[in-house]
């Protein structure tokens, strides 16, 4: 089963350089009734792979890992990176501008989820989780760049309300979540479901799910990944990208992986994941599928990542 129709189709500017990017939302009907303080607000990114390859956010792999997180109540957000579908540009040789394109998308999803956010005091019991859950994903090479991104914090900080200038990739960013979050409920003021863009977020829990993760060699382009320089309106800003072993390891973490994979050896992909379960309080949690390949189009395996993927979003 795929994703269903989405809820909105938009453009963003890609912080790099204003590439314009080709994004999608799909909104759980219980997000589109009247909002109450105990309303959970649960977002997911689901990035696509290689385009040069024919990868898009129509990609099948993202439709049916998509479609599980929206059938859980998560708003499911998938964009094409420059150059897929019809982005602007053309695909890069350094993926620093793919990892901006990532980021812009992420601080929009931060913004609109945190416009979504109801007013009123929370209880006792719903104080104790956070205001907002977003994963961070990507199949192939989708999964790359989701793991490079920024730190939470790093991100709050940037696309704070407020913080960049309304003409600024940035601020254009913001006001295309607002105007979007403003148009998820009917009315958007509603006495008791107000939605504002002042309205406070003290936390954010970030996951990572990562799909077909790949790896050196194929990854080894990543290593050129340095300093992201961001437009904040005339003011400069560097966001470095995050270590991937500190971020997938510190956070909520599923790397669902095929035996078969064509692209990464099994052997490969084992090792890593059982290096990465043997940090410290690590959180990352591998799962290798018998009988699947990097594109999961055997009997059986999407079946098989489904219920995997199920059971480990009942968790957050």
């Amino acid at each position: 089963m795929s994703l269903p129709r989405p809820s909105f189709s938009f453009w963003i500017p890609s912080v790099h350089d204003g590439t314009k990017l080709e994004c999608r939302l799909y909104i759980p009907g219980g997000l589109q009734d009247k909002p109450t303080p105990a309303t959970r607000i649960r977002g997911a990114i689901v990035a696509h792979p290689y385009a040069p390859l024919g990868g898009c956010y129509n990609d099948p792999v993202v439709n049916f890992i998509g479609r599980e997180l929206y059938e859980e109540g998560f708003v499911v957000g998938t964009f094409n990176f420059r150059g897929a579908g019809r982005s602007g540009g053309r695909t890069s040789w350094t993926a620093k501008p793919e990892l901006a394109d990532y980021v812009s998308f992420y601080g929009f999803m931060l913004q609109y989820l945190r416009e979504l956010l109801p007013r009123g005091h929370q209880s006792e019991t719903e104080a104790q989780r956070p205001d907002i859950q977003l994963v961070l994903g990507g199949y192939s090479y989708g999964s790359l760049i989701a793991s490079h991104v920024p730190t939470v914090d790093v991100m709050m900080n940037l696309f704070a309300p407020g913080s960049a200038a309304a003409d600024s990739f940035l601020g254009q960013i913001g006001r295309a979540a607002g105007k979007i979050a403003a148009s998820t409920r009917e009315p958007p003021h509603e006495e008791g479901g107000e939605i504002s863009t002042t309205t406070p977020c003290d936390s954010i829990c970030v996951s990572y799910l990562l799909v077909s993760p790949l790896l050196p060699p194929v990854s080894s382009f990543l290593t050129v990944f340095s300093t992201l320089a961001i437009d904040l309106g005339g003011r400069s800003a560097q966001a470095r990208p995050a270590r991937p072993a500190e971020q997938l390891s510190a956070h909520r973490t599923l790397a669902l992986f095929g035996d078969g994979d064509a692209f990464t050896s099994v052997r490969k992909l084992q090792r890593w994941s059982a290096e990465m379960g043997r940090i410290p309080q690590s959180r990352f949690q591998g799962c290798e599928i018998k009988g699947a390949g990097h594109f999961w189009r055997e009997d059986g395996v999407e079946t098989e990542a489904r219920r995997v993927l199920r059971e480990w979003l009942r968790g957050i």
